[in-house]
């Protein structure tokens, strides 16, 4: 019984860590924060952060880590949803789009992209998540176009990647359609460079 507590308590010290970091990194840079801001802000103490992570690097892991597979978890089931037929193409990727504006943090997002641009192992797991999104786009382009194959195919993903990246950060450049629009207007324009 004393083991589960000990473990539901370092889960809860880790969980504080992350939503600390997101917090800081956004709002003050990656290299801006210290370990011991990092400390104050999520309660715990320098050494219980070190327990658990070597490096604010490995900080920055974790949270590639945690989005990431939601990302991929909604991702794999708008697939799921188009191969069923529950939805159409159009319908996925106009939820994807809207999803990519959504909900995010632009300067955290920021912040990790140049960190990976920095550090080795923060770029491997952002192309290690790249790769697994892109198969998805793939799938939903042959989805779109089942004439699609080789080069065309693997560009196709390369076009959705690209899209659900750069739509994600719009905001920065102030945008006068709001995000529903931008979402049924930029789906109806991907089918088509699509061929649709």
């Amino acid at each position: 019984m004393a083991r589960s507590a000990a473990v539901q308590h370092e889960n809860a010290a880790q969980q504080r860590i992350v939503a600390a970091a997101r917090q800081l990194f956004a709002s003050r840079g990656f290299h801006q924060t210290a370990m011991a801001d990092l400390a104050r802000e999520a309660k715990v103490s320098v050494g219980a952060i070190y327990r658990s992570y070597t490096s604010k690097a490995d900080i920055v892991l974790a949270i590639i880590v945690a989005d990431s597979e939601i990302t991929l978890g909604q991702l794999q089931g708008d697939a799921e949803r188009v191969r069923n037929g529950d939805i159409s193409i159009e319908t996925a990727i106009q939820q994807i789009v809207l999803r990519s504006m959504q909900d995010k943090d632009e300067a955290l997002v920021h912040e990790i992209l140049a960190e990976g641009h920095r550090n080795p192992a923060v770029a491997s797991a952002v192309a290690k998540f790249c790769v697994q999104y892109r198969e998805i786009f793939i799938e939903l382009a042959k989805l779109a176009r089942p004439s699609l194959s080789g080069e065309y195919l693997e560009g196709a993903g390369e076009l959705l990647l690209a899209c659900m990246f750069g739509i994600g950060h719009r905001r920065l450049s102030q945008p006068s359609i709001d995000e529903v629009t931008t979402a049924r207007i930029v789906s109806k324009m991907i089918l088509n460079a699509l061929g649709e």
